[in-house]
């Protein structure tokens, strides 16, 4: 599916600009360092290496798709086909980890094994920022292939997430340390009545009520000294 959507579809992730568009500026002004190593696991449409890349970070990306990361090349990123559950770099590599939508993807085993791997190649300190779905019901997107009669949830998700069980899912040297209930609003790709109704989600959200396609937005520390095993 994502194949298909990261090399003939890429107008599809124009959504999720504002959500990179945060992590970003959250790891500008925060967390990566100046002339920093990042990784972003998962291209989609490749604009959060893009504006790493400019930032002047060694950017890298990580993903299953060939073609997606070969077309990374021009904007000075290195692009690295492979998966989660075995990142292709070596221990304490990375200052900085994107995994934005990505893990929810995921069977347990590989999930954990995800972290486990994220922890061993970021250095003593590092940060993993990332985003998940915040309680989502994956009943709801349940469908069936109407040629082999597989059911499937449409988006691709296999886990749901709250915060107590997002951060009980991370190996020992590598904790969370922040996380935020997030609704992101691409306000540009809007008419008016989407816009008054994502600044009523928005408001809902400030007040505590929670709707739907809300993000724990989360950071994770690498403990320092730690030695993660492979």
């Amino acid at each position: 599916m994502w194949e298909y959507f990261q090399n003939h579809a890429v107008e599809n992730f124009t959504p999720a600009l504002a959500r990179l568009n945060f992590l970003f500026r959250e790891a500008r002004g925060k967390y990566a360092r100046p002339g920093g190593r990042v990784l972003n696991v998962g291209v989609g449409n490749g604009w959060l290496e893009k504006i790493c890349a400019e930032r002047g970070w060694e950017t890298h990306s990580l993903d299953p798709s060939e073609t997606a990361v070969k077309k990374l090349a021009p904007w000075g990123v290195t692009g690295m086909p492979g998966y989660i559950s075995d990142i292709p770099y070596p221990d304490n590599f990375f200052d900085t980890v994107f995994c934005t939508e990505v893990i929810e993807h995921l069977a347990l085993e590989q999930l954990e094994r995800g972290l486990r791997e994220i922890a061993r190649v970021l250095r003593d300190s590092g940060v993993l920022i990332g985003t998940v779905p915040f309680n989502e019901n994956l009943s709801e997107n349940r469908t069936v292939c109407p040629h082999c009669g597989t059911v499937f949830n449409s988006e691709g998700h296999l886990q749901a997430f709250d915060v107590a069980s997002l951060s009980g899912l991370f190996p020992n040297d590598l904790k969370i340390e922040r996380t935020r209930i997030m609704y992101f609003v691409n306000w540009p790709q809007l008419n008016w009545k989407g816009k008054l109704v994502a600044l009523v989600k928005k408001t809902l959200l400030m007040l505590g009520v929670h709707g739907a396609n809300e993000k724990i937005y989360f950071v994770a520390r690498k403990s320092a000294a730690s030695r993660t095993a492979t």
